[in-house]
């Protein structure tokens, strides 16, 4: 089988919402790529252990 003939094997789905349509797999996508962001929101950063703390910065001045 070619390529072309791959790409054409039938319509795609879609999803209507009145004039708004819009097709299964970009829907599926979209979907995973909020759920992804909301995660990243969610989920605390990694962090290493604790330094010791001072009352300077990273070059020494106090805040």
């Amino acid at each position: 089988m070619s390529a072309p003939s791959l790409t054409a094997l039938g319509a795609g789905h879609y999803v209507h919402w009145g004039v708004v349509s819009i097709s299964v797999a970009n829907l599926t996508i979209i979907l995973v790529m909020v759920a992804i962001f909301l995660l990243a929101l969610v989920l605390p950063f990694p962090h290493g252990r604790p330094g010791p703390r001072t009352d300077r910065d990273d070059r020494g001045h106090r805040p």
